[in-house]
This record gives C-alpha cells, sequence and structure tokens, in this order.
C-alpha cells in the first residue's frame, strides 16, 4: 500500500453505556482494496463500518477520506464536529449497503436508484435515469427497471440497494452482511455480483459472516472480537499457521464444514 489511504481509521471507540462496541480500532484501506471483516456476533463489525458512514457517532479517534478528517474540522488549536449540511456531503462520497434492503415499495426499481441521485446530488435526472439503466444491468435486473420493489425477491432487491449505493460512484463502498437478511437460495445472486465488483477493483470494506466467499473476494482479513482488531493480513494467512487461538477457533467451525463437504462429495 502507498500513498494516501481511501479510508483510515486510527484507534476509534464507541460506547453505549457501558459497553464498547469498538475499543481502540485502528485501519487503513488502499485504493482498490478488498477487506473483509470477520468475527463473531457483537465484536463490532457492524458498529465500525456505521461508525465510517457517520450514521454512529465515535467517541474518540479519528477517520480520514482521502486525508480529509471525517466529522470534524480544524479550528486554531481545537477540533469541533462538522455542521450536518458537511457531514452530509462526506457522506455522499461512501456507499452503505446495509443488511436490510431499506427500499422504497411504493416506488420502482429505477426510482430507488435515481431519486437520491437528483435530490441529493444535483443531476439532471435524464442522466440519473441513465445512470440507474446502466447499473440494473450490471446487476442483472435490466427487465426490472419499471417493477416496484415490493414484487422483487430478497436478493433481487439486495441487488437493487447495491446498484443504488453504486450510482454516485463512491470512494469506498462500505456493506454490511450484506446477505445476512436473505433465504439461503438467494445468497449466490447478491454474492455474484459483489464478487464481480471486486474483480472490477473498487474499494470495499465487507463485513461478512460467509467465510468462503471472503477467502475468495478479498484482499485482505480484519479478525475482530469484543470491539477490538485481534488479526489482520493478507486473505492467504486466514488459515495458516500464524493464526492466533481465538481466531483459530472461531474458524474451526468453517474448517470442519469444509472437511465434511470434501468428505461427502468423495463418497459420492
Amino acid at each position: 500500500m502507498t500513498g494516501v489511504p481511501v479510508l483510515s481509521v486510527r484507534n476509534i471507540r464507541r460506547s453505549f453505556g457501558e459497553h464498547a462496541a469498538l475499543d481502540g480500532v485502528s485501519l487503513d484501506v488502499a485504493q482498490g482494496e478488498v477487506v473483509a471483516v470477520i468475527g463473531p456476533s457483537g465484536s463490532g463489525k457492524s458498529t465500525l463500518v456505521r461508525c465510517v458512514h457517520q450514521l454512529e457517532p465515535i467517541d474518540s479517534g479519528a477517520m480520514y477520506l482521502d486525508g480529509e478528517l471525517l466529522g470534524h474540522e480544524h479550528a486554531g488549536d481545537r477540533v469541533r464536529p462538522l455542521p450536518p449540511r458537511r457531514v452530509a456531503e462526506q457522506r455522499r462520497r461512501m456507499g452503505m449497503v446495509f443488511q436490510q434492503f431499506q427500499l422504497f415499495p411504493h416506488w420502482t426499481v429505477t426510482r430507488n436508484i435515481t431519486e437520491a441521485q437528483v435530490r441529493v446530488h444535483g443531476r439532471d435526472r435524464a442522466q440519473a435515469h441513465e445512470r440507474a439503466v446502466e447499473l440494473l444491468a450490471k446487476v442483472g435486473l435490466a427487465d426490472k427497471a419499471d417493477a416496484y420493489s415490493r414484487q422483487l425477491s430478497g436478493g433481487q432487491q439486495q441487488r437493487v440497494a447495491i446498484a443504488r449505493a453504486l450510482a454516485t460512484r463512491p470512494r469506498i463502498m462500505l456493506l454490511d452482511e450484506p446477505t445476512s437478511a436473505l433465504d439461503p437460495e438467494l445468497v449466490d445472486e447478491v454474492l455474484t455480483v459483489i464478487r464481480d465488483l471486486a474483480a472490477a477493483g473498487l474499494t470495499m470494506i465487507i463485513v461478512t459472516h460467509e467465510i468462503a466467499f471472503a477467502l475468495e473476494v478479498a484482499d485482505r482479513f480484519v479478525f475482530m472480537d469484543r470491539g477490538r482488531v485481534v488479526e489482520q493480513g493478507p486473505v492467504a494467512d486466514v488459515l495458516g499457521d500464524g493464526r492466533s487461538d481465538r481466531l483459530r477457533a472461531f474458524l474451526s467451525r468453517y474448517t470442519q464444514q469444509r472437511g465434511s463437504a470434501r468428505e461427502e462429495g468423495a463418497r459420492v
């Protein structure tokens, strides 16, 4: 990694009451890098990406997007919070895909993708529509442009949500467990889209419990537990001998399942 990272997180902390959801987390993400954040439930994975997107305030620490301080500004020798308008401007440079799709059910698929482009980013409606058509083709839903989101399957809705996040050409995409709300048979269609985005060089942080998928698409993994980054490194090292005991224990179920699948395949 060279130059200024697209995203730099420095020693951020976020607590809810006495519970430390993030306890001094630091992380850099380079241009074109795909980082998979893994860990047990309650480890702070979702809180991390929500804080980066400024949906949750941090209690201390700092975050930078292309070297620009997020959420705050320097005023002499002090640092003060940015006004909401400036925070919204920073947030527009990031795309966010949630566990729940958060589409407007009474709008068509196309309008769900174009409305923010027009109202928030000030784009011409014709240009926004052209961008929506382009993205629907990219996520395999060109034939659903005039459908209402409530008429789509969960996998299709999540693909629309990904298209909506891509519409503004974000510097970085944040995906928070993008398949957790889907039935198992719908997971692959969403993972295929994310896989294609990774291959195209889009900078992403993916919070996921799909370990096999993370190993396939990510350049680097970040393992979190109890609000801290316990281990991180190249994806090739995840299953290597250098793992911590905590990561080894977390991955044991995955490795057992993988071994069972190989045995089953051999019997067939």
